[in-house]
């Protein structure tokens, strides 16, 4: 009959002790933490969406089932089998996706407008989401998906022990001019991307009020408009 043996973790962590102890590091190994995958979505909303496409001709496709893909930058359109395609983006100016999952106070409906001449993008047409669409300044927000690399290399490490896409956005200030400013969800970052006209008085509206996200940014922006509709 075979001797069981047990396990005993106090046992086993003084056996290696005493291996290390003896010179045999360099046999002694330790299983890394297993890759679990990727979390996170590479989609701007993760299910399908009923939308809208409006192309260069003007022609304006509706009600197709659409998902947008922020990290690779591509529109993907299901066809009436199930199937789905890779849209062809050089004819498409705009498009919209709806939120079914939205809450009471969150839009239900996202405008991707195409806009040139980013500054951090020269020459390098990208999708934006309008999120401030009427009054003399326009916000605007760049979805980004940042993937975070696993880190399993270490023995008994801490760090992920999978890659993680985590939503990292940009937004943008157009003013009535066309020029478009690199905003942060602050008031500082805010208030040095208006003139000079707006920006004391938009610093006494925004006094008692806090700026770090994007709802925040949009009631700014909210304000800002109500002074330069004023002029």
């Amino acid at each position: 009959m075979a001797q069981q043996v047990s396990s005993n973790p106090l046992a086993e962590q003084e056996n290696l002790r005493v291996l290390g102890a003896n010179g045999l590091n360099n046999i002694v190994m330790v299983k890394n933490k297993l890759y679990e995958g990727v979390k996170g979505t590479p989609y701007f909303l993760p299910a399908w969406s009923t939308g809208d496409i409006l192309l260069s001709t003007k022609q304006r496709v509706t009600n197709v089932p659409l998902k947008y893909d922020v990290y690779s930058r591509q529109i993907m359109a299901r066809r009436p089998k199930g199937d789905s395609v890779w849209v062809d983006q050089g004819r498409i100016v705009e498009f919209t996706l709806q939120d079914a999952r939205a809450l009471p106070g969150q839009p239900a409906i996202h405008i991707f407008r195409l806009f040139a001449n980013l500054p951090n993008q020269p020459n390098r047409p990208e999708f934006l989401e309008v999120l401030h669409p009427t009054g003399p300044y326009v916000l605007l927000k760049r979805p980004v998906k940042t993937l975070y690399k696993a880190s399993t290399q270490q023995a008994y490490s801490a760090d992920r022990p999978y890659d993680e896409l985590v939503d990292t956005p940009e937004y943008y200030l157009l003013n009535p001019q066309g020029t478009m400013t690199l905003v942060k969800p602050s008031q500082k970052a805010l208030l040095a991307a208006v003139p000079a006209q707006w920006a004391e008085p938009l610093r006494a509206q925004l006094k008692k009020a806090n700026l770090r996200t994007e709802d925040d940014l949009f009631n700014a922006v909210s304000q800002l408009n109500l002074l330069a509709s004023k002029k």
